[in-house]
């Protein structure tokens, strides 16, 4: 990767940070779009890369806000999340390499659901839904962090449609997100996936990651959320379009 490439690179890295520190998700959906969309590396590679960064940055956005997850809930989501991750995991290992363009079209799709899904307001629940919901969007959100460390979407949306608090809500999802990316980034060192041009290319994105997320992070409560939400729409609407049409 030459100087140019690792700039785009660190760019991207800087916007999918914003994008998860602010709406709680994203980082990995947004960061593997991106390297897809303009031929930065192949999507095994930046899944690895993701995994590691996605972690350090749950992490990090988690060492003030641990106390306020609702761990009944992560537990019945991880319950579901971990046997997908893995099936999504396997699939890409074996196949991935040779269905470019699948994966591809199915980047651009949830490109498209995830930028969908942040725009909708539903209402809230009266109530906390059970358990097997959360299981079963751990299932389906599961597959997808397998297969690209993004399995943010269909989780976040059920989470936001829970009568809870915002910060139980933001704080049990990036629970959630460290997890998964914990197992993911083990089973990635497992299967070899962690060359030494991946870690190279992982300790460029962590001190991006790093600042991006301790610059914004003082600043949220200032930002106001339909403004984020409408530019963060429109980016993941061109995004996604553009990896479905693109030739």
């Amino acid at each position: 990767m030459d100087s140019w490439a690792l700039l785009y690179f660190s760019v991207m890295v800087v916007i999918a940070t914003a994008v998860q520190t602010i709406t709680g998700f994203a980082l990995g959906l947004i960061l593997v779009a991106l390297c897809t969309a303009f031929g930065v590396m192949s999507v095994i590679d930046c899944a690895a890369i993701v995994s590691l960064v996605s972690m350090m940055n749950t992490g990090l956005l988690l060492r003030r806000s641990y106390r306020d997850l609702n761990g009944h809930v992560v537990m019945a989501i991880m319950l579901g999340l971990i046997p997908t991750l893995l099936l999504g995991f396997y699939w890409l290992d074996q196949v991935g390499r040779d269905q470019v363009s699948l994966l591809r079209t199915i980047i651009g799709a949830m490109v498209l659901v995830a930028g969908t899904t942040l725009m909708l307001r539903p209402s809230p629940y009266s109530s906390l839904s059970a358990k097997p919901f959360f299981f079963g969007s751990g299932l389906i959100g599961g597959l997808f962090g397998g297969l690209f460390s993004a399995a943010g979407a269909p989780i976040a949306y059920l989470m936001y449609r829970q009568p809870l608090a915002i910060s139980v809500i933001r704080s049990s999802l990036l629970a959630v997100f460290f997890l998964s990316t914990f197992v993911r980034a083990v089973t990635g060192g497992f299967a070899g996936h962690y060359t030494p041009d991946v870690l190279i290319k992982t300790l460029i994105a962590a001190p991006v990651m790093l600042v991006t997320t301790m610059l914004i992070e003082p600043t949220l409560p200032a930002i106001p959320d339909q403004v984020v939400r409408r530019l963060v729409f429109l980016c993941l609407m061109a995004l996604g379009l553009y990896l479905l049409l693109a030739p």
